[in-house]
């Protein structure tokens, strides 16, 4: 295989310093961190015929669109959507299941906890659990 070595960039602006003249495909990975700014750097960075290849969750650990997923969808060419293997019963994972001291996660939790201790798991829609979801649902 090939490898290309990977360029942290926190404002998505940024990116652009690192392109070379000579730039054909631009890859971002864990998209879904971004701010709402990546949406124009990607739409710009298409304008100027640079394919642009981004990976990330489309739904959070409660199951809800995850940062600007839902634009890049949107204005997307072609969107192909990869699933794993629900750990409980087998079937085609579609969703994150946060699990914290080895339990799903409170809905109220943050959707993002840096250097928190907890863990992931795939899970399809049937084996997802968020605890106080149906209670947020219904207020």
């Amino acid at each position: 295989g090939q490898n290309i070595e990977a360029i942290p960039v926190g404002d998505p602006a940024t990116i652009f310093d690192h392109l070379e003249p000579n730039t054909t495909v631009v890859g971002i990975d864990e998209i879904q961190f971004f701010d709402p700014g990546i949406v124009t750097v990607i739409e710009q960075l298409a304008s100027r015929g640079i394919r642009v290849i981004a990976a990330g969750l489309d739904m959070d650990f409660r199951g809800e669109p995850f940062g600007p997923m839902p634009q890049l969808l949107a204005v997307a060419e072609e969107v192909v959507k990869l699933h794993a293997i629900c750990v409980v019963c087998g079937d085609l994972a579609s969703r994150t299941q946060r699990l914290v001291n080895g339990k799903p996660a409170h809905y109220e939790d943050p959707i993002i906890m840096v250097g928190a201790q907890e863990s992931y798991e795939a899970r399809c829609r049937s084996c997802h659990r968020v605890p106080h979801l149906d209670a947020v649902a219904k207020s």
